[in-house]
This record gives structure tokens, C-alpha cells and sequence, in this order.
């Protein structure tokens, strides 16, 4: 029995204590991953906040993958510390290791794609955490990118998984800039000059009052009569936001068309149609 407690004291006071070493090291290690990962954040330009919000944006994403990336880098390595300092031999384990891996590798091709297409997402910064994005048939906010997939959250709160391998085409909603396009109809007894100066006097209004001044980043542009309708003109407007305002900018100049055509009288027509009964030509 006192050779046993030896044992154990002798090996808790050496291979214990490396053991107990590696562990704390670890945990510092995460810890310090993620003050890096905002001290990255930080060390952004405030010159410029539109430039400064974009670049917050990547070095969150960046920060984050290189964070996952090195906490299983290092995970593996404290095991195999761990492993050689229990006595278990790490030759034998490698090799059936690096069998195995290649077996897996086989028929894990669709893993291998996903990070391949994961590290390009992130390298040629297609998007970030905080983009709004429509991919693979759904839409929302990127709260999470990683080598191997991406998260998103739409606006009823469901949170969509995508592979990133399975991603062909990416429609980014919010990168540098946005843009909120609005199709307004109108009577076609109304008169469109008219018309079309009472709308750039509400943009005019709209870009001098808070919080939309600070949302817009240029005037609102009217581009014109866009089509002839069955039952309405159509006139064609747009205004460049900050990503992420175009939804919020759009719903106002909205509110405020339908207030204003309300007090002057113009009229958003409802569809109609004029029915013809076959009657013949009347001959002159």
C-alpha cells in the first residue's frame, strides 16, 4: 500500500503536474483567443464609420475562423501531451490515426468541400457576421461563418444551417452600401411633372430630419416613368443607404408618399379593366 501512495505521489508531482500544466494552458489559450479577437475588432480606423463598420465586420468574421482554427490545432496537441504523459505510446496511435484519416478522407469529400469553399468565402470576403445575405433559397443575417458552414437568422427568428460547399450563388444585401428601390403608381389623368416634384420634396424632407439624414448616403434619385401599367403609371425612385437601412428608409419614404398624395389629391389607382362586348364597328 505504501509503494502504491509512492507511486501516485511520485507521478502526481511529476506527470500530474505537466498534466494539470497543459490544461491551464489551454484554458489561457481560449481565453486569450478571444481578447484577440476584440482587440482585432478595435484596432479598426474610426475616420471613416461607413469604412470603419465594414472593416469591424471582416475582422469579427476573420477573428472568429482563426479562433476555431487554432483552438483545435492546439486541442489536439494538449491531448497528445496529455496522452504521451499518461504512458499510452503516441507511434502506434498516429499510425492507426493517420489510416483511419485516410479512410474517413474518402468518404468525408463532402467535408473537404465545405472548408475549401468556406476559406475562399472568407478570404475573398463575399460576407461577414452582421451581412444580410440570400443563399441556397433563404435569407438573413450572418451570425455565424466558419470554414465548414454558415448560420443565418431570417426575420421570423429561424436560424438556417447552410454547408458551405453547397453555396453556388450569394446575393449580399448590406456590403459597403444599400439601396432601397420603390416603384410608385399613380392615376394617369395626374400630371407626372408635378407629381415628380412633390416626390423630391420628400426626399428632400426626409434626408434633413434624424435618424434617416445619418441612414442616407445620397439624395433620393428619381429616375422616371419606369412602364405604363394596365391601371397606373408607374414612376421609378432610389435612395443609397448604410447596409442594413434600406428596409428602414423605405418603409418611411412610403409613410410619408401616401400622407402627401393623401393631401394633395393625386390618387394611387387600384386595378381596373374596361370590358368590350363584341359589338361590331359601327360604319361611318
Amino acid at each position: 500500500m505504501t509503494e502504491t501512495f509512492k507511486t501516485i505521489a511520485t507521478w502526481l508531482t511529476t506527470s500530474g503536474i505537466k498534466i494539470v500544466g497543459i490544461l491551464i494552458s489551454l484554458i489561457i489559450l481560449f481565453q486569450m483567443s478571444k481578447w484577440i479577437v476584440r482587440w482585432m475588432e478595435k484596432f479598426v480606423s474610426e475616420k471613416d464609420s461607413l469604412q470603419a463598420s465594414e472593416a469591424k465586420k471582416r475582422a469579427h468574421t476573420l477573428g472568429n475562423t482563426l479562433r476555431h482554427t487554432l483552438l483545435i490545432a492546439i486541442s489536439f496537441i494538449a491531448v497528445l501531451m496529455i496522452l504521451g504523459e499518461l504512458g499510452i505510446q503516441l507511434g502506434p496511435l498516429l499510425a492507426t490515426a493517420g489510416i483511419g484519416a485516410v479512410a474517413i478522407g474518402f468518404g468525408a469529400q463532402s467535408l473537404v468541400k465545405d472548408v475549401i469553399s468556406g476559406f475562399f468565402i472568407i478570404l475573398e470576403n463575399q460576407y461577414r457576421i452582421g451581412d444580410v445575405i440570400e443563399v441556397s433559397g433563404v435569407s438573413g443575417l450572418v451570425e455565424s461563418v466558419s470554414l465548414r458552414k454558415t448560420v443565418l437568422r431570417d426575420l421570423e427568428g429561424r436560424v438556417h444551417t447552410i454547408p458551405n460547399g453547397e453555396i453556388k450563388i450569394v446575393s449580399n444585401l448590406s456590403k459597403e452600401w444599400s439601396r432601397s428601390v420603390l416603384d410608385v403608381g399613380i392615376s394617369y389623368r395626374e400630371d407626372v411633372d408635378q407629381v415628380i416634384d412633390l416626390l423630391s420634396q420628400i426626399g428632400r424632407e426626409l434626408e434633413a430630419e434624424e435618424p434617416y439624414k445619418s441612414a442616407i448616403l445620397e439624395p433620393l434619385q428619381i429616375l422616371g416613368v419606369e412602364r405604363f401599367g394596365e391601371s397606373q403609371l408607374v414612376i421609378r425612385l432610389m435612395v443609397k443607404t448604410v447596409p442594413l437601412k434600406q428596409w428602414d428608409v423605405g418603409r418611411e419614404l412610403r409613410r410619408r408618399i401616401k400622407n402627401r398624395f393623401d393631401e394633395k389629391g393625386i390618387q394611387i389607382p387600384v386595378p381596373h379593366r374596361v370590358l368590350f362586348w363584341g359589338e361590331p364597328k359601327k360604319q361611318s
